[in-house]
């Protein structure tokens, strides 16, 4: 079981290529595939699903390239403000099993409507969650901004803070 970060270059943001036992996901993909590509090559695991946590506004998502590129579905939070087209929605529950992880959908409005955490669960470890990838509603030292609607700012806050209980 191995997971992998890559930071994209001159913003703060990171994906991840998670896997185990030949099977992969990545996690808010940027739009240079090449580097998940590369990373589960040395893993000999094959790209299954790509998890999308939130629209982004500060780069470009790379899930549909990647997904082009290796047959891997998309999944991304129920409640975009504009239809996601190429991903299948991901609601609170959802559950992918990615070798002898399962991964666990986590809604976490606030940060964005359509915002959503990921749980990783080790299934050789008696099911014990192992880490947790929030995408912009958690950081190391702050959470994410609230903002984008500015209309339902304290709604947004609201719903942020109650993500984060």
């Amino acid at each position: 079981m191995f997971v992998e970060s890559v930071k994209t270059p001159g913003i703060a943001h990171l994906s991840y290529l998670i896997g185990s036992d030949g099977e992969a996901c990545v996690i808010d993909p940027q739009l240079d595939t090449q580097h998940y590509l590369a990373l589960a090559g040395k893993h000999e695991c094959r790209i299954t699903t790509i998890i999308e946590t939130h629209r982004n506004e500060d780069f470009i998502s790379g899930a549909l390239a990647l997904a082009n590129q290796t047959g891997a579905d998309i999944y991304h939070g129920k409640d975009a403000d504009e239809p996601i087209e190429y991903a299948h929605k991901a609601v609170n529950g959802d559950k992918f099993e990615i070798g002898k992880w399962t991964l666990e959908v986590i809604a976490t409005p606030g940060h964005t409507k359509d915002s959503i955490s990921v749980l990783a669960i080790d299934n050789e470890q008696d099911g014990q969650p192992i880490g947790v990838f929030t995408g912009d509603t958690l950081f190391v030292s702050e959470v994410g901004r609230t903002d984008f609607y500015p209309e339902e700012k304290e709604k947004m806050a609201g719903q942020l803070y109650d993500s984060l209980q």
